[in-house]
């Protein structure tokens, strides 16, 4: 199919962006186009106005600051995965990050692009809720900040208004001693995971887990963190058994739903299985780190 009829309009600053957008009711933000563009072609997407941010540059540069890195949205995967000071301060991102489709699409997609389409089985969405990051949004006015944990309202649904852009996302940096892990499971390479999990383990000199972050995706309407089994692993000792829980402990947490791709029972397994494998492999890089 092709896309309904659109006007189009290449703004290469913020500002102009805004303005276009603050007087379009109609109007969608594009730039790697590459979750837009399909929804277009489907007509489930109809906008009267494309605006093209892509030629602004400045949404493109990573920060390091005492406290967080801050990543322009205009980032592409690909760039994500070379970035050395992502690579130094969260090598999770890298190895997540290096799931997402294949390297085309890789190429052209962006991190802002992907949070704002709040893909409960995208990559993106799981690690910024995972890293607990602050999603910087503006619009014409006013600029404001945004918790992972409020971003993401359900499938595909943000806290972002029509009138506003992701500029930036801010990840807070880890300071203690910790491991983490990433797995998910797919049909092939390149597809929507069926199921993707994200841990981090932080640990204080005395080797107690001071703080652990478990999160979860494609198995409820937005990525789900687990603390319930968070709460558990708070106060162990990084060498005691950390998955003393039962599946329905996971179970009761998750709301997956039956697709082409798998039943809500298996997905119900691979949970508790990807979930156990990834408390495992955090837990394994601090002992052996």
């Amino acid at each position: 199919m092709k896309p309904s009829p659109f006007n189009y309009f290449n703004a290469n600053t913020i500002q102009k962006a805004l303005n276009a957008l603050s007087k379009n009711d109609n109007a969608k933000i594009i730039a790697g186009g590459q979750s837009l563009v399909p929804m277009m072609n489907f007509r489930l997407a109809q906008p009267d106005l494309l605006i093209d941010i892509s030629d602004i540059h400045e949404l493109t540069k990573i920060k390091d600051d005492n406290d967080y890195i801050e990543i322009g949205s205009l980032l592409t995967h690909s760039n994500a995965i070379k970035s050395s000071c992502l690579k130094n301060n969260f090598p999770i991102i890298q190895k997540a990050i290096s799931h997402v489709a294949h390297h085309t699409i890789r190429n052209q997609g962006t991190v802002g692009g992907s949070i704002a389409n709040a893909d409960p089985a995208s990559e993106w969405p799981l690690l910024v809720t995972l890293l607990e990051c602050v999603i910087k949004v503006q619009n014409k006015t006013k600029t404001r900040e945004i918790s992972a944990e409020n971003f993401f309202e359900s499938h595909f649904v943000t806290n972002l208004k029509e009138d506003e852009i992701i500029t930036s996302i801010k990840i807070p940096k880890i300071k203690r001693s910790y491991g983490w892990s990433f797995f998910e499971e797919s049909q092939r390479d390149g597809d929507f995971a069926i199921v993707e999990t994200g841990v981090i383990i932080e640990i204080e000199k005395n080797n107690l887990i001071k703080k652990a972050n478990i999160s979860i995706g494609g198995v409820d309407e937005k990525i789900i963190r687990l603390k319930n089994i968070e709460n558990l692993l708070i106060g162990m000792n990084i060498n005691e058994n950390l998955c003393n829980f039962k599946k329905q402990d996971i179970i009761d947490n998750i709301n997956p739903i039956s697709d082409n791709h798998s039943s809500d029972e298996y997905k119900k397994h691979l949970s508790f299985v990807l979930t156990k494998k990834a408390i495992n492999a955090a837990k394994k890089q601090i002992i052996y780190n």
